[in-house]
């Protein structure tokens, strides 16, 4: 009996010692940019978060997400300051997405609707999480036709961005796990504009790349140079080609090989039944002794090798 007890108490108290054993997820920062009326007429919301340098690696999030929010992308960050969604299976479900990074640093990027009523816009931002955020950064873009814009809390700073646009700058702040963080931003829309409608025709420079674009490093993959390779290999033909035909058509200085004598197949007269009075005697050698050529009695040296007779 007293067994079963204490395995029933052991139970009991097993789940509250692993949640208690896990370790926190705590953000160094999270950088919270608005841009209302950016591309749309809704709010793109950009969130940039940096996890605390004790935190191991991969690590599962769940950021939450504002009602009727129309989710974009959620990305790691490289060391190298690139971006890449690849290998990021995002669940996304009404109030929060969750995915796994292997990374300290991620993106998050989604869409959250406004309220409008004729030429006045008004929205909320609010974060509320399991994870603690060390230093908590809110800036808002303000559209480009927008005027009389308020924000609850008040901006510490405003600023013209190097774009040319308007940024007001909210106060920095530590956020608890399980506290929540809300801004109210109100203003008014002079003329219906997107901002970057703005941007195209004045030929600004935007601070990010939208929509989304997977930076891979390309390394990545170099671009072949056909028409310069073609080039350089017609350059190496000719070169080659004349390289061949000057040495082949190069004269030589060897010294002729003298030739090899060779002895003349001796004729063997036909028998006659006429006998021939037999040659006279001149004293010499009718034939060079050396290549067998024949010989004229005055000869002193072969006309053909040039090997002197005998004599």
């Amino acid at each position: 009996m007293k067994r079963t007890l204490f395995l029933l108490i052991a139970l009991l108290f097993f789940p509250a010692t692993v949640v208690l054993g896990q370790t926190a997820i705590t953000l160094q920062s999270l950088e919270v940019e608005l841009w209302p009326d950016y591309d749309r007429e809704a709010v793109l919301v950009l969130l940039t978060g940096t996890l605390s340098s004790s935190q191991s690696l991969p690590v599962t999030l769940t950021i939450p997400l504002p009602e009727g929010a129309d989710f974009n992308v959620a990305a790691r960050i490289t060391p190298d300051n690139l971006m890449s969604d690849q290998g990021i299976t995002p669940d996304v479900g009404a109030d929060s997405v969750t995915f796994t990074i292997d990374t300290n640093r991620f993106r998050v990027e989604y869409y959250q609707p406004y309220t409008a009523s004729n030429t006045q816009r008004s929205f909320n931002f609010d974060w509320q999480s399991d994870i603690a955020v060390e230093q908590l950064n809110v800036t808002l873009q303000q559209p480009f036709t927008a005027t009389e814009v308020t924000t609850i809390p008040p901006a510490a700073s405003v600023n013209e961005g190097q774009d040319g646009l308007t940024y007001h700058v909210l106060p920095s702040q530590a956020v608890a796990a399980g506290d929540s963080y809300s801004l109210q931003v109100n203003y008014t829309l002079s003329v219906a504009t997107l901002t970057v409608d703005f941007l195209v025709e004045e030929d600004v420079p935007t601070q990010t790349d939208l929509p989304f674009l997977d930076a891979v490093p390309a390394q990545d993959e170099a671009a072949i140079d056909w028409p310069v390779i073609l080039i350089g290999l017609g350059v190496i033909v000719l070169v080659g080609t004349a390289v061949w035909y000057f040495l082949s058509n190069r004269p030589t200085n060897k010294r002729p090989a003298k030739p090899k004598p060779q002895r003349a197949a001796k004729n063997i007269p036909q028998q006659s039944t006429t006998s021939a009075p037999p040659p006279a005697s001149t004293g010499k050698a009718n034939f060079c002794h050396q290549c067998g050529e024949s010989l004229q009695p005055s000869d002193k040296f072969c006309r053909s090798c040039g090997t002197k007779t005998k004599g």
